[in-house]
């Protein structure tokens, strides 16, 4: 039985555009001009009488048939690329290098990666974890896994999740209050954020339709390690992924205060120089880290 489905060049351009939520960075991806890539996104959405994107003035936003669309496509090229990858077994021995931030390694990566060990024996991911962003392009490293908004020049950068946070902190903080904390209550406890972050809690407040009273008094910490260390101390309320923080409240040594969850534009991303043939070990290391953070 034949199969239906769209061309392959419209559904990666479709897919780099809705990952990256810009028809320009995604063009930048595959290497076409942006012309080329809306071209296709267009031929698409005709095929599938159907509204991808809304256009925005610097951006598309993904529809909600887009977005659905997005994951399974989004699912569907990493396993080809995975299976590609598996027909050329040869290629898939030797040691990765990964540079890597304490912070996100001893909380998630760590204790995760014998999976990946497990899955490609061949290959042996070898972290070193340094708070300091290491020039790639002067450093004998494959790649390096960073928390931020995806840009970093003259580099590769592939998304493997994006923050989606609520608020979290000690339970002696809020020893006698009954939870969940309405939006109004968790906003007028000590509120902490790191390094440049600190409009995630001006996004959770207009999401949960209430106002900061005085942002100035948000404390700013250098880095997410020391706002955790201040929200584990009892210090502090802090917005934070659960992928971060499943391991402390399932200790009861962090508490959700409230439901409400919003997406933030930051995330965790796999960073690496730009070569003309990829790497397909750092590939399938990118993915397995993809199908982990969904998980």
């Amino acid at each position: 039985m034949a199969r239906h489905i769209p061309p392959l060049n419209q559904l990666r351009a479709f897919e780099a555009a809705a990952r990256h939520e810009s028809i320009k960075k995604g063009a930048e991806e595959l290497c076409v001009p942006p012309a080329a890539v809306g071209h296709q996104i267009k031929a698409l959405e005709l095929a599938l009488n159907t509204s991808l994107f809304r256009r925005r003035t610097r951006k598309v936003v993904l529809t909600a048939e887009g977005r659905e669309l997005s994951d399974k496509v989004g699912k569907a090229l990493d396993a080809l690329e995975d299976a590609a990858a598996q027909a050329r077994k040869h290629d898939l021995t030797g040691t990765l290098k990964i540079t890597i931030a304490p912070f996100f390694a001893n909380r998630w990566l760590l204790p995760r990666l014998s999976g990946f060990h497990e899955k490609h024996p061949g290959i042996e991911i070898k972290p070193s974890l340094s708070f300091d962003y290491v020039d790639l392009g002067k450093s004998d490293f494959d790649a390096a896994v960073r928390y931020g908004a995806g840009s970093w020049g003259g580099l590769t950068s592939t998304i493997i999740c994006n923050d989606c946070v609520r608020p979290v902190c000690a339970p002696q903080l809020v020893a006698g209050f009954p939870l969940p904390l309405t939006a109004r209550n968790v906003l007028d406890l000590n509120l902490a954020c790191a390094g440049r972050w600190r409009e995630d809690w001006t996004a959770w407040a207009d999401a949960a339709g209430v106002q900061i009273k005085d942002t100035s008094s948000i404390t700013e910490y250098e880095s997410r390690a020391f706002m955790f260390d201040a929200a584990l101390s009892g210090n502090a309320v802090i917005l934070a992924d659960t992928r971060m923080t499943a391991a402390d409240e399932a200790a009861g040594r962090l508490v959700e205060l409230n439901p409400l969850k919003v997406n933030r534009p930051q995330g965790i991303y796999v960073v690496s120089e730009e070569k003309p043939i990829p790497d397909l070990r750092l590939n399938l290391f990118i993915n397995w880290l993809k199908l982990e953070a969904a998980a």
